[in-house]
């Protein structure tokens, strides 16, 4: 009895021009599913288009019941029948079903894989799969909600009050139009109460990990019914069976995708590191395989430079003709890409009082005082964690050139801070990592 009252109540806000977007999603869902709604429709908007035929059309026939004569005419019946008729068709028309509900809004340094929604930005959404590879993209919904996948990530959209996110990372933006949006996730759903929020699914395991920027959300875990509450800067962590409790700060983990090395060809030497490492390391989120980098907006403590250092033994540095710094960035898994705009790099070379420095121990400040002298500069798109980057300029082959003894020790830094808390930990390959190649450094020497 519930289920037929709220659809009355759904058809009656369609009819009389007062549904929105939400409820006429519900509306059109039920339509879709059930042919007793739709036969309960038909026969609601035929009698909505008798009520409203023309006046007078009435009165003319309540003319013809004063005079005494009950039975219409067969002419005036059929002048009645056509106007509903024609005013149905006519209600029809001017309320057609749209099946969107969301606008593509923009991207950035976006590469789509196979799904059945348009990806061009301004393009209008309706339900469907979205597979975002590589960068970011932003969905509009016409509740008002934002929500901007970071990839990889998969996202499936339901109406203006939902959508499934089954791998990648969502963060969302919801105004007081869309409290109560939900993203559900294979082990979760997340209701929010506003504002900002982020998800993240790792298909790997299915487990889901909800982190609030701003403002409330709920964790329900339809399994058991447990609801959990997260607050501003507190996140939760829902694994198979296990839900989390609400606990304090970010939670997200190492991602890498493998790149092809470049080869140089044979007039190259190509040098890898003898060792590497980075500063600003934070207890729970190290690495042994990437080096990370960070440029933080509140706490410098957090922030992290890496150092790599090698050794030109077996090359004459007064025949250096030309050098490049090659860097393999994979995704860390930490912080939100949304948070960093197009990033900058800088590249430097110590100089001055440049220690033999251990890289097991080096995890606060380097030791010593040495001079950074800059080399160069690379920008990264928002949105993008991997790919090859680099420099390649004079000013590291003068570099190679005038330095004594042999090894060398280069500084890598990003000159863009995060534009919120909780912004991208940028990281790129050591020379431990499994699968990408190492920090390289390409030296062309003049033939003899």
């Amino acid at each position: 009895m519930k289920d037929n009252d709220e659809l009355d109540d759904l058809i009656d806000a369609w009819v009389d021009g007062e549904i929105s977007q939400a409820d006429a999603g519900r509306l059109s869902d039920r339509l879709r599913a059930n042919e007793e709604a739709r036969e309960r429709f038909l026969q609601v908007t035929d009698l909505h288009a008798c009520l409203v035929v023309d006046e007078s059309v009435w009165s003319r026939l309540e003319v013809v019941e004063s005079s005494g004569k009950a039975n219409f005419t067969p002419k005036l019946m059929a002048i009645a029948a056509g106007l509903v008729g024609l005013l149905a068709l006519s209600f029809l028309i001017k309320k057609p079903h749209d099946p969107t509900f969301a606008t593509m809004k923009e991207s950035h340094a976006a590469f789509w894989e196979s799904g059945d929604l348009p990806t061009a930005n301004r393009s209008r959404l309706g339900q469907g799969t979205l597979r975002l590879a590589e960068g970011l993209a932003t969905i509009k919904f016409d509740s008002g909600a934002e929500v901007i996948l970071e990839a990889p990530a998969t996202l499936v959209l339901v109406d203006a009050m939902r959508c499934e996110l089954t791998g990648g990372t969502a963060v969302s933006d919801i105004p007081e139009s869309a409290l109560g949006f939900r993203i559900k996730t294979p082990s979760a759903d997340v209701v929010d109460y506003g504002t900002r929020f982020a998800v993240s699914v790792y298909e790997e395991t299915g487990e889901t990990h909800t982190q609030v920027i701003e403002g409330k959300v709920q964790v329900e875990y339809a399994k058991s019914g447990k609801v959990v509450e997260l607050n501003t800067g507190q996140r939760n962590r829902v694994l198979g069976e296990t839900m989390g409790e609400a606990t304090e700060g970010g939670d997200q983990e190492y991602r890498t995708i493998p790149i092809k090395p470049l080869d140089h060809g044979p007039s190259w030497t190509l040098l890898k590191p003898v060792k590497d490492a980075y500063t600003g390391r934070v207890m729970g989120h190290e690495s042994d395989i990437l080096l990370y980098i960070k440029n933080g907006i509140h706490d410098e403590n957090v922030n992290r430079t890496s150092y790599i250092g090698f050794d030109l033994a077996e090359i004459d540095q007064t025949r250096i003709e030309e050098a490049e710094l090659l860097l393999y960035f994979a995704p860390t898994g930490w912080g939100l890409a949304s948070h960093v705009p197009d990033a900058t790099f800088s590249v430097y070379g110590l100089t001055g009082d440049v220690p033999n420095w251990d890289e097991s121990i080096l995890h606060g400040r380097f030791p010593g005082e040495p001079v950074p002298v800059h080399l160069g500069s690379f920008t990264i798109p928002q949105g993008v964690q991997k790919g090859r980057f680099g420099i390649r300029s004079e000013a590291l082959a003068d570099f190679l050139r005038e330095r004594s003894p042999s090894e060398v020790t280069l500084q890598v830094v990003r000159d863009t801070m995060e534009t919120e808390s909780s912004g991208l930990v940028h990281g790129f390959a050591s020379r431990r990592h499994p699968i990408l190649p190492a920090p390289t450094l390409a030296i062309r020497e003049t033939s003899l």
